[in-house]
């Protein structure tokens, strides 16, 4: 078998545009020259054993427009959600307003709103897991008639369409904040959109029912979305934004 070849990294920069653009460059027994832009902006480059880094450089330069774009997609993503915890004083939403976690006692468990807090009243101290499992059905408990509500406002929307009105169901999911059966309209949604503001609710809903119209999500599918909601856009971002 022939021998693998794999030089050490080295740094380069070239000038493009008036800007600088840097990468990292090893050579390798390959036949190719391959790119790579990583999610932290970083450039990496695997060239052929036996090319020149001059070679490269040229290579680099034609490919620039590539990696700059790539560059700036990353840089544009939004930053990851905070994640959510479940101790006193941890800040927790419902309907897109932030309230304190305080924990009281009581004979039964109980969960309430009262001025900027998020009250759990439990007969003995709870772990975090506990906190959590108690949150999360306390949010379904309010799902159904935030939902019942959100459907009211939205559902004027498809008068024009004549279709039949939905089946509104409240499902816990690991990825998705809701999901549609056209064939029997039947759309379920998560217990944890009650967290967010009901424009981005309404936002989530309005995706749902349009796959009453369209089942994919092809071109057809977002025309009609963003006619019916033309901001949506600013609601799916938010809603993103929510501590996981």
């Amino acid at each position: 078998m022939p021998r693998s070849f794999s030089a050490a990294p080295r740094r380069e920069t070239i000038a493009y545009r008036n800007q600088s653009l840097s990468y990292t460059l090893v050579f390798r027994s390959r036949r190719t020259i391959g790119f790579a832009v990583r999610p932290d902006g970083s450039v990496h480059i695997s060239a052929p054993a036996g090319t020149s880094p001059e070679w490269v450089a040229q290579q680099v330069l034609k490919k620039a427009d590539w990696i700059i774009k790539h560059q700036e997609a990353f840089a544009n993503r939004p930053a990851p959600a905070p994640t959510r915890h479940f101790e006193a004083g941890s800040p927790h939403y419902y309907q897109g307003q932030p309230y304190q976690l305080r924990f009281a006692e009581a004979r039964r468990a109980t969960v309430t709103v009262e001025g900027d807090e998020l009250i759990i009243a439990t007969p003995a101290p709870l772990t975090s897991a506990q906190t959590e499992a108690l949150l999360h059905t306390w949010y379904a408990r309010q799902a159904g008639p935030l939902f019942a509500e959100a459907l009211v406002r939205v559902w004027p929307r498809f008068t024009e369409f004549n279709l039949m009105r939905p089946t509104l169901s409240v499902r816990q999911m690991q990825t998705r904040w809701g999901s549609c059966t056209p064939r029997s309209a039947r759309i379920r949604l998560s217990p944890e959109l009650v967290r967010a503001r009901p424009e981005c609710l309404d936002y989530v809903l309005l995706h749902e029912c349009c796959h009453l119209l369209v089942g994919d999500h092809s071109k057809a599918f977002y025309d009609l979305q963003t006619r019916l909601l033309p901001d949506w856009e600013r609601w799916k971002q938010e809603l993103n934004a929510l501590p996981k």
